[in-house]
């Protein structure tokens, strides 16, 4: 979790993403916010694991998580921990950031609670691919961040 050898390929990635003023603009849609931290996590990571290093940061984070093998990145918005959310059951031991992130998918964004914390969180996909060509949807984002 988070060793830079693992992840300079995703640093990397997400820094030239960073930079470029169209993908700035898309993510700010979904809630990025310049100067908001970036976590890493590879998909077995433990939910709890990663969560600490978001817990640490004391705001909503950025989550990259990196496939690994291929150059799929999924990027996510994470909320701090807040009363204002429903609080839900907590996370199962085991569970994997990956884990987490199906379960979400079938919700723009969901709650969810890890053991460590009294409050629910909230998170949401950023997608890195917009399709520009329904009607009212707005241009896509770069797809090349590569």
């Amino acid at each position: 979790m988070n060793m830079p050898e693992l992840n300079m390929r995703a640093m990397h990635r997400v820094e030239k993403l960073l930079h470029c003023p169209e993908a700035r603009t898309h993510l700010t849609a979904y809630g990025w916010m310049e100067g908001m931290p970036v976590v890493f996590a590879q998909r077995t990571d433990p939910v709890d694991e990663v969560m600490g290093f978001v817990s640490v940061h004391g705001r909503a984070v950025l989550m990259v998580l990196d496939d690994g093998q291929t150059d799929d990145l999924q990027l996510w918005h994470i909320t701090v921990p807040s009363p204002l959310f429903p609080k839900v059951p907590h996370l199962p031991a085991g569970t994997t950031i990956s884990e987490l992130c199906s379960r979400q998918h079938t919700e723009k964004m969901m709650t969810f609670r890890v053991a460590f914390w009294s409050h629910s969180a909230a998170i949401h996909e950023i997608p890195c691919f917009v399709r520009n060509d329904w009607p009212g949807q707005v241009a896509a984002s770069p797809t090349d961040i590569g």
